[in-house]
């Protein structure tokens, strides 16, 4: 069972705390939803745990976050890119490259240097590629692709890392609400769950309440909340969260968050 720990962690911008003394545990298995308003510092953490964000903004030399009870920092950078992968809120893609060649970066931690995807490697992008409806587009080259195209292309990217953990900063941006669905229904499937760990920072309330487990509250002064999704998710608790009153209404024996 893989773990991602955070403990005592407070992080802070300029003069901004983000979080404050933030501590909880991401298990395989688990499926968590990052929600705050913009700017509240879900993206700041996520890098955090990634390992990709400066350590200036970690304020507080207690603070440990913890990969399988190894401290992140003592793990070296491709060891530590074997058993946890980012998805970005962006890309640029500075070269021009083609769907297939760019999936292939993700089998990159697992090669020696100077050694080249294996066949094995190439037929487990391809099944990727198809799961994601890209099938036909090995040989399109990224610029051709559409915003929503060039976001599925990103999680092949990062499945195709083989990771047991998965960071997904807005993994549904540019996506249409069959894709979204889609692509939450794959990462929350039963036997995907039995083999990772997945925190993600989502904007749509509902979205979370229909596929997170758990669940990561981020105020505007640093205090946070964490639980189970069935304890966390209320209209009081969103609306003090997000500044703006939140309601639960019942449709079609579902309950859905709507603001007033």
């Amino acid at each position: 069972m893989s773990c991602l720990s955070v403990n005592n962690l407070t992080l802070k911008i300029a003069e901004r705390t983000l979080c404050q003394s933030l501590s909880f545990e991401i298990q395989t298995g688990q499926c968590w939803g990052i929600l705050g308003k913009n700017g509240a510092g879900k993206t700041t953490l996520l890098h955090t745990l990634a390992g990709i964000q400066s350590s200036s903004t970690v304020v507080n030399p207690q603070a440990s976050i913890k990969l399988n009870n190894i401290p992140t920092r003592q793990i070296k950078s491709q060891a530590r890119a074997q058993q946890l992968g980012i998805l970005l809120q962006d890309f640029q893609d500075i070269f021009p490259s083609t769907v297939l060649d760019t999936a292939l970066i993700g089998c990159h931690p697992h090669l020696k240097a100077w050694q080249w995807p294996s066949y094995d490697d190439i037929s487990l992008v391809k099944k990727l590629l198809n799961q994601m409806g890209l099938g036909n587009y090995e040989q399109r080259n990224i610029a051709s692709l559409s915003g929503g195209e060039r976001r599925r292309l990103g999680l092949v990217t990062l499945l195709a890392q083989q990771t047991d953990i998965l960071l997904l900063d807005e993994p549904v941006n540019h996506l249409d609400i069959a894709h979204q669905h889609q692509l939450l229904n794959y990462l929350t499937t039963p036997l995907f769950k039995q083999q990772h760990a997945i925190a993600m920072v989502m904007h749509d309330i509902n979205l979370a309440k229909q596929y997170c487990d758990h669940i990561l509250l981020i105020y505007d002064d640093g205090l946070t909340r964490t639980g189970k999704a069935k304890e966390i998710l209320t209209a009081e608790n969103l609306t003090e969260v997000y500044g703006y009153p939140i309601t639960e209404l019942t449709v079609d024996k579902q309950s859905v968050f709507v603001a007033k």
